[in-house]
């Protein structure tokens, strides 16, 4: 009894020592500089031309996660690696939203084609970003199959400043980025305004490519920029993803990497046309 009772004091002790370190760190992080641009990818080959425009660049760790911070013309531009997925992506927006209090975010890269209208080279910038990984089954009986008419959207729900849950079918870009992305001049496709969805999938069968964007109203798909949209909407910070087509099942299934430099030389020119 006394060595458990020992166990459990040295435990709570070891608690109250990683509160204290979390405290001394969020301490910290409150008293960072403020920045103009938190821009994100997911991948170094989306990543490029944004480290390569970043003037007196620094490395900062945090973690798991990678940034680079520096200006681009008069602003203070912090750069992202979030790497792939919704874990990486919530966790990095989130800690680089409380690190570096950036004014705007916005999350960019490439990403696969669901609208059969959008040619590669598109970009498509987020007028909504929606996460289609959220599903609801209805009840199968055993030996009855997988069958996709069974399912519908499930979506997620946030408690904004402790509020009651609010469910977010989508999480929307703020107005005036989407209004300078769709500005920008941009020479290998179009550039229209869209639904862009997200989830830990890489699709490759077109029924359900067809079915997600029947069902969830989708234009493209990445594995991050909802995720992304929907920390930033919890913490208020005006965002806006930004996705070029770098591959179509239907047209072109080879996934394309220096879709990532296209988006990113984008993105670069967008920063330095923001007011």
């Amino acid at each position: 009894m006394q060595t458990t009772q020992k166990h459990i004091v040295g435990l709570g002790q070891r608690v109250l020592l990683v509160l204290f370190v979390l405290t001394v760190s969020v301490g910290s992080a409150s008293a960072a500089k403020h920045y103009d641009v938190l821009v994100q990818g997911a991948l170094d080959v989306e990543l490029q031309p944004l480290i390569n425009a970043l003037e007196g660049r620094k490395v900062v760790q945090l973690d798991a996660w990678t940034f680079w911070t520096g200006h681009i013309g008069k602003k203070n531009v912090v750069v992202s690696r979030t790497e792939v997925g919704p874990l990486n992506a919530a966790a990095a927006t989130a800690i680089g939203i409380r690190y570096f209090h950036p004014r705007i975010l916005i999350n960019q890269g490439t990403a696969g084609g669901h609208n059969r209208a959008l040619k590669l080279w598109d970009i498509v910038v987020g007028e909504r970003t929606i996460d289609f990984s959220g599903v609801r089954q209805e009840h199968g009986d055993a030996g009855s199959g997988v069958r996709i008419e069974r399912w519908g959207p499930m979506h997620n729900r946030l408690r904004i400043d402790g509020r009651e849950p609010i469910a977010f079918e989508n999480f929307p870009g703020d107005e005036s980025l989407v209004k300078a992305a769709l500005k920008i001049p941009y020479d290998r496709g179009h550039v229209v305004a869209g639904n862009i969805g997200s989830a830990f999938h890489y699709s490759r069968e077109l029924d359900y490519i067809d079915w997600v964007r029947r069902v969830y109203k989708t234009d493209s798909e990445d594995m991050e920029s909802a995720f992304s949209g929907g920390v930033a909407t919890a913490m208020h910070v005006p965002f806006v993803a930004v996705r070029i087509i770098s591959d179509t099942e239907w047209e072109h299934p080879v996934f394309e990497r220096i879709a990532g430099d296209y988006c990113a030389a984008f993105v670069v020119q967008m920063i330095r046309a923001l007011p």
